[in-house]
């Protein structure tokens, strides 16, 4: 088994010479990378995506870091935030790829079709992207999250009736230190 964590973005708003939003947005990232290769031996990729702001990210270049990676019926797909979605958009666009679960933590596929980038255009979410996983896929979500990433949920939830939805309050866009709840949903 092995695993690939898909990053976000940082929001038009942020500074991209400082990248602030970075520090806080990756620890949960790696303190699970951590956990699961020690409690779990397997291995963990977080594979960095060129243009990480959500103005400058294109598909294209994001979809050629990923096929790169080692994906196979033993894959636990993780999206956070922009990388949930996109984690969504690639399944979508590569019907053929059969992994073993997708997690998406507080995604964001652009429901107001606000990028002028066209990042989340040219898909359709539908119920037949969880057929393309072996162990189901999972969406956690909190209720004090942006009026946008519960929008983006709202909308999985109504197109893909068969994801399981995780609620949690008072998590944000979980940009915790640690994400525990998640060791409880990977399907090992």
């Amino acid at each position: 088994m092995n695993i690939i964590s898909c990053h976000g973005v940082m929001p038009p708003e942020m500074d991209w010479e400082t990248r602030e939003y970075f520090p806080d947005a990756f620890k949960w990232k790696y303190w699970l990378q951590f956990r699961v290769e020690k409690d779990h031996d397997v291995i963990m990729q977080i594979p960095k995506f060129p243009h990480a702001h959500a103005v400058l990210m294109k598909y294209e270049e994001w979809e050629k870091i990923m096929d790169f990676q080692d994906i196979t019926q033993d894959t636990t797909l993780i999206g956070h935030s922009a990388g949930g979605g996109f984690v969504l958009k690639y399944l979508a666009t590569h019907p053929n790829l059969k992994v073993k679960q997708a997690i998406l933590v507080a995604p964001w596929i652009d429901p107001d079709d606000a990028q002028p980038n066209g990042f989340y255009k040219d898909f359709e979410i539908d119920n037949k992207i969880v057929n393309q996983t072996l162990c189901g896929f999972d969406v956690l979500i909190s209720n004090d999250d942006a009026p946008y990433i519960l929008d983006s949920v709202k909308k999985i939830k109504q197109n893909m009736p068969d994801v399981r939805i995780h609620e949690y309050e008072n998590r944000g866009h979980f940009l915790s230190p640690e994400l525990p709840e998640i060791l409880d949903i990977i399907k090992y």
